[in-house]
């Protein structure tokens, strides 16, 4: 019998310990060190080609939402109206200890096999692969069976549309199976693949290369530059990398963003996309930021005003299956659209995007009016788990309607509806959302009865602190000086600090569970909030505080690459979900609003030539005065 129990007793310690290792998998097996280099990332011409590249870095629970630990591959090819070609390309070099996107927009792997570096020139058709191997490094072209393919001695021709022209100096061989073609082509010895769309000429690497480093230095120097000197290079050359990451992470056509390169989050989110816009026209990038906007204004609509939450980045079709509407899309389109005339005073602009501008306005006015509390319906907000009436939306909204009325204003058209709905909105959004100490995140209807009389009040949804409170700050929702602003800040940075950034909200398990599951534990301090921070620092004067924390979100980059959180634990970026285009989008605005540090000189000379022009005047006054006496 003590036998029996001893066997049941060991069989469920085995047990227990097999469950709790796949549990404990991230924390426990994954080699941190290599969450500091992304695993995915987008790369593009600007003009019709953009392709996902696969850096064969792995990471945990790869199995989960779409995610592949495996050799460095180049997936997604697209181009244009095309849409995504039916190619893929690989390299034997998994696993890669290493990758980054450079500030010449090319893209760096090193693995057990060797380096490879990959680029895209802007304009240009074609993908260019260095190879540096140390051992035999064989790339693998993938092609339909059912595509013919001509091959010579150093170029192949796949026959199809759009026609793929293969340039290579290695040793070929193809394989041929029911499924598909492969054309090997191995390296022992530095040498080159470059895969060509439409375009039969072969330009030499050394000219590929010259070109693409002028195309982005050009791009680069046409940004704005960092006005405080306080800023690190290391920071200003986050500045830059972060601008590139955005733009590849743009559509070329469309214009829309991807939200990341990371297969679950290859997604247009109207949200992350109009902040993207928004750091680019800042810095710089008209063109760009005109593109999605322009884009966003014909986009397909549920109704009439109010977007889908996300659509598809290759097509911009919406997607239809995902989630409840998110109304802060509303507002942010407002918001931008004003900053992009603000910047411009492109009034031609204006003209075009009216039509859909007209029409979010009224859905807004029209949903604010009947709502009994005044305020826009409940949506499930910027963090998408909690369906209430969210103070995110409801401030970002408001916003966007009072930029709206000066859009109006500049338009000669009577604006006066618009200025009473956000009048009624801000004034709902006080009453009910503001507590003395700070804003509630969330709020749900809720019925009481007094003297046989029903009563519907809004309380909050939950007692979490909430860092998505500071952001509308930020953007003019309140004076970011007011006792107010300061209050509620100041209880998210004592409630919401962890590791020295800030989370989401408390008790926070998006990455700690069988989800991602590739944090040790909850409370991931995110880059977006900690950023949101650092803007609300510049705001009110501490810029030394804003930079720590700017310097904090480098400290915890994947080389210089933001990633959207960072283990509560060990530091380390979260690579599920990385690098995120919010995440170097807030850091460009963050950037490009630090004041100059000259300005405090300026001031000290101006307020010098103000004190002796005045001595000069009251000397000369009290002279006079002293010859009048005599």
């Amino acid at each position: 019998m003590k036998r029996k129990s001893e066997k049941i007793l060991t069989i469920f310690i085995i047990f227990a310990i097999v469950i709790f290792s796949n549990i404990t998998n991230a924390s426990t097996v994954y080699n941190r060190d290599l969450s500091y280099y992304p695993s995915y990332l987008l790369l593009g011409n600007w003009v019709n080609t953009s392709f996902l590249v696969i850096t064969g870095i792995p990471i945990p629970n790869a199995t989960l939402n779409g995610f592949e630990n495996s050799n460095t591959s180049i997936k997604n090819i697209y181009y244009g109206s095309f849409g995504i070609l039916p190619y893929e390309i690989q390299f034997n070099i998994f696993p890669a200890y290493y990758s980054a996107l450079n500030l010449n927009n090319t893209i760096t792997i090193e693995g057990k096999n060797g380096q490879i570096e990959i680029l895209s020139p802007q304009g240009m058709n074609s993908i260019l692969m260095l190879i540096f191997p140390n051992k035999k490094i064989i790339s693998s072209i993938y092609i339909p069976s059912n595509y013919s393919i001509n091959i010579y001695s150093n170029e192949a021709i796949v026959n199809n549309n759009p026609s793929i022209y293969i340039f290579f100096n290695g040793t070929y061989k193809l394989i041929n199976s029911n499924s598909q073609k492969i054309l090997q082509v191995s390296y022992s010895n530095n040498g080159y693949l470059e895969f060509s769309i439409n375009d039969s000429k072969f330009y030499s690497p050394s000219y590929l290369i010259s070109y693409n480093l002028n195309q982005v230095n050009n791009w680069l120097y046409k940004s704005s530059k960092v006005k405080n000197t306080q800023i690190s290079n290391k920071l200003v050359s986050d500045y830059y990398l972060s601008l590139l990451l955005i733009k590849d992470d743009q559509n070329p056509v469309t214009g829309e963003f991807a939200a990341s390169p990371s297969p679950i989050y290859l997604y247009n989110w109207l949200r992350d996309s109009s902040f993207a816009a928004i750091a680019l026209q800042e810095s710089g990038h008209i063109n760009s930021a005109y593109k999605f906007w322009i884009w966003e204004s014909n986009s397909t609509q549920i109704k009439d005003g109010l977007w889908y939450t996300r659509y598809n980045f290759y097509n911009g079709q919406p997607d239809t299956n995902f989630g409840i509407p998110e109304l802060d899309s509303i507002g942010l389109f407002e918001i931008g659209v004003y900053e992009y005339f603000q910047i411009t005073h492109n009034y031609s602009f204006l003209t075009s995007i009216l039509p859909s501008l007209n029409k979010t306005l009224t859905y807004e006015i029209n949903e604010i009016d009947r709502n009994e509390f005044h305020l826009l319906p409940e949506d499930l907000s910027v963090w998408e788990s909690n369906l209430a009436y969210n103070f995110w939306t409801q401030s970002i909204d408001d916003i966007g309607l009072y930029d709206s009325s000066l859009i109006y204003q500049y338009l000669g058209i009577n604006n006066s509806l618009i200025k009473v709905a956000a009048s009624e909105l801000n004034e709902s959004i006080m009453k009910y959302f503001w507590n003395g100490k700070y804003f509630y995140p969330s709020l749900i209807p809720s019925v009481i009865y007094e003297n046989n009389t029903k009563i519907v009040t809004l309380v909050p949804s939950y007692s979490n602190f909430d860092s998505s409170t500071i952001l509308p700050i930020d953007l003019g929702f309140i004076d970011p000086s007011s006792q107010i602003a300061y209050s509620d800040v100041n209880q998210e940075i004592a409630h919401l600090t962890v590791l020295g950034g800030l989370s989401r909200f408390t008790n926070d398990n998006y990455h700690y569970s069988q989800y991602l599951y590739d944090s040790s534990s909850p409370n991931s301090p995110w880059d977006i909030t900690t950023l949101f921070l650092s803007y609300y620092y510049e705001l009110i004067g501490n810029i030394s505080g804003s930079i720590s924390l700017l310097n904090w979100v480098n400290t915890h980059s994947q080389n210089g690459l933001l990633p959207e959180a960072v283990d509560p634990n060990y530091g380390n970026p979260l690579p599920t979900t990385s690098p995120l285009t919010w995440s170097a989008a807030m850091y460009v605005i963050t950037i490009n609003n630090l004041p100059s540090n000259n300005s405090n000189k300026i001031d000290t000379v101006i307020t010098w030539v103000i004190l002796i022009v005045l001595l000069i005047i009251i000397s000369y006054a009290m002279e006079k005065r002293s010859v009048l006496k005599k």
